[in-house]
């Protein structure tokens, strides 16, 4: 029989236990709930992501184009002004490796798929890779059920909010307090507000934007041109096994912007346009970069982003491009 001072002692014990965990409780229960209601505003935002996601799911069983790539391909390609049914999951500062492994996950989802866009832009290839855990992951497995982590995946990594902190603040603050101009977005996610960004701010008057500093990479880096290029490389052999179409697409640059890139890093990236040319059959090259004639001022956003009215022009003529090469 345990005696009194020990059944004390331990009763002591337990009841010391309980009154920690309720102060516990107390103490991040209104952190808890701040989250979740931070989470579920951010839920509530007018993101491309979640039109996107509505597009795939309803039309998965006869998407036959699928684009991917950074910023330039997101602001470039409306599906809109093509003929065959089109998904673009390009997005701001997307590299190939993220561009691989939503590849990877979304194409045997579409048993329709005949085109993969990818983007090559003039300085694509040496720019360094998205890190593991870059905070779009949680986008890509909550709204597309597509695995980007490299791991196992837990119940947090589908919170956008934890992922980002900073990004989804900002956001916050400027849908519910500053009520900032927002996107207008068409069925498949597009963005077609033209009111937006440094060209139209500048009316798009020439000789004030040359004024204007222009932000270019120029940052040369061989080492990481070989390891991207490798990596480019292994992508493209996943499309000839799955008998997939690849258009490198290059999108139309501001004048200025053409006659500040860095000749090395160019030279370097034609020398990989040349190769994939010659080496793939099923890579189709579809390059607007020098085009002056077709794309003035007025289509551009920035020195190296289409606005809508460019993003027309160049989703009709890619259109016209993909719908020679179906009949071929």
């Amino acid at each position: 029989m345990q005696d009194q001072k020990s059944s004390l002692s331990i009763f002591s014990f337990k009841k010391s236990h309980r009154c920690f965990l309720k102060q516990m409780l107390v103490f991040f229960m209104p952190v808890v709930l701040g989250y979740l209601a931070l989470e579920y505003l951010v839920l509530q935002l007018p993101f491309n992501y979640i039109v996107k996601s509505d597009y795939f799911y309803s039309e998965k069983e006869e998407i036959e184009v699928l684009a991917l790539g950074s910023s330039q391909l997101d602001g470039a390609i409306n599906p809109k002004f093509f003929d065959s049914n089109t998904l673009n999951l390009a997005s701001a500062t997307q590299h190939h490796n993220l561009d691989f492994k939503i590849l990877k996950g979304i194409s045997p989802r579409l048993p329709a798929l005949k085109f993969v866009i990818l983007e090559l832009s003039y300085s694509h290839l040496e720019h360094p890779h998205n890190s593991k855990v870059f905070w779009k992951n949680s986008i890509y497995l909550k709204y597309f059920g597509i695995n980007t982590f490299e791991r196992n995946t837990y119940f947090k990594d589908k919170l956008l909010y934890l992922a980002r902190p900073d990004f989804y603040s900002k956001q916050l603050v400027n849908h519910y307090f500053k009520k900032k101009d927002e996107a207008i977005l068409n069925k498949f996610g597009f963005d077609e507000r033209v009111s937006k960004g440094l060209f139209y701010n500048l009316n798009y008057n020439d000789s004030i934007i040359a004024t204007k500093k222009m932000e270019i990479y120029t940052l040369a880096d061989i080492k990481l041109f070989k390891h991207n290029a490798e990596y480019l490389f292994e992508m493209l052999n996943y499309a000839v096994e799955n008998e997939l179409k690849v258009i490198i697409c290059i999108t139309p640059l501001y004048k200025t912007y053409l006659k500040g890139r860095n000749p090395d890093i160019l030279r370097r990236r034609d020398s990989i346009l040349k190769l994939l040319s010659a080496k793939y059959e099923n890579v189709l090259i579809f390059n607007k970069e020098n085009d002056t004639l077709n794309y003035t001022t007025s289509d551009f956003s920035n020195q190296n982003h289409l606005n809508p009215n460019g993003a027309e022009n160049f989703s009709k003529e890619l259109n016209v491009f993909i719908q020679r090469k179906t009949q071929d």
